[in-house]
């Protein structure tokens, strides 16, 4: 990224503060490893916020959260949302994003725990909870309450590089499990490009991916006449609609192909596509391997690296022994 990363770190009534502070030092690191590119504004008021963010950060808390006792913090998240930030959850941060609709019918996770009241609170909530990290362009969710650390490696990673995530995590010897060599190719679609027509209908892609919208009535999202909305599309995002909506497809399909066990088959419906071979087809192309072959890879890579790191952890524990 060729600008300075603006990140928000929220400090609601009850965040966690070891997570808030934490969050700070976890980028401040990243930033001097990868050549101090990253601003990071701890938050505790929003009313008269103007400044655009590259994310917004939600930390979790160790109580429980009420969206309605901090209303102007779901409006804050709606319009940091609309302007292109990327807004992010940890455990019962989820809490305002499920408020401000911003998930829509997508799966988001958060600790299990919660998932009874949320769903109460929020019908039109899709929770898996079996999942640590979700991560949409647009939108990330993690689930227990230390998974900030994987939320925060996330946004390493998408800021700021993979070398940048590995270094950071190897720092704090922690475990940089589903993010090792993850993707061969990825497809992070700007949203800070400033055209909030477009940056409408790339929020509804994300919702609608696996369904899909004809370009009439991506137009009207637009609010644009159809070939002027074509032309902008392309402008802002180097796509037509047709491949950013592919690219859309198969960055949630090698999200799958990591975290799941299900099949290619269940993988192509869930995004999507209902012809497997077609499906197949188009993952190899653009992903340069057949799912099978990624999904394979993957394993045997971040396996290594894993290794790398427990073999890093074992070596800065044997320093610090030699301490007096």
């Amino acid at each position: 990224m060729d600008h300075l990363v603006e990140i928000a770190v929220v400090e609601y009534p009850g965040a966690m503060q070891s997570a808030v502070l934490g969050l700070q030092d976890v980028f401040a690191f990243a930033g001097q490893a990868g050549g101090g590119a990253v601003a990071v504004h701890v938050l505790s008021r929003f009313e008269r916020e103007t400044r655009r963010f590259d994310a917004i950060i939600l930390p979790p808390s160790m109580g429980e959260v009420r969206a309605e006792d901090v209303p102007e913090l779901t409006l804050f998240l709606k319009r940091q949302h609309e302007a292109g930030a990327v807004v992010c959850s940890a455990c019962t941060g989820l809490t305002f994003v499920a408020a401000s609709g911003l998930a829509g019918a997508r799966p988001v996770t958060t600790h299990w725990a919660l998932q009874t009241r949320l769903k109460h609170a929020y019908p039109g909530l899709t929770l898996d909870t079996d999942s640590i990290l979700i991560e949409y362009g647009d939108l990330i969710t993690a689930g227990g309450l230390m998974a900030w650390i994987d939320l925060a490696l996330a946004l390493v990673e998408r800021f700021l590089g993979y070398g940048v995530a590995v270094q950071t995590a190897r720092h704090f010897i922690v475990e940089f499990r589903r993010r090792d060599q993850r993707r061969f190719r990825r497809f992070m679609p700007d949203l800070r490009h400033g055209d909030r027509a477009i940056l409408k209908v790339q929020h509804a892609l994300e919702k609608h991916s696996a369904s899909g919208v004809s370009a009439g009535e991506l137009a009207a999202i637009a609010g644009l006449p159809a070939r002027t909305f074509l032309r902008r599309f392309k402008l802002a995002t180097g796509l037509s609609p047709v491949h950013y909506l592919q690219e859309l497809r198969m960055e949630r399909a090698r999200e799958l192909l990591i975290e799941t066990e299900d099949s290619v088959s269940e993988i192509c419906f869930s995004v999507g596509y209902n012809d497997v071979p077609s499906f197949s087809r188009l993952f190899t192309r653009l992903s340069g391997l057949s799912p099978g072959s990624f999904r394979d890879q993957y394993r045997r890579q971040g396996s290594r690296a894993s290794e790398g790191t427990s073999r890093s952890g074992d070596i800065d524990q044997r320093h610090d022994s030699a301490r007096p």
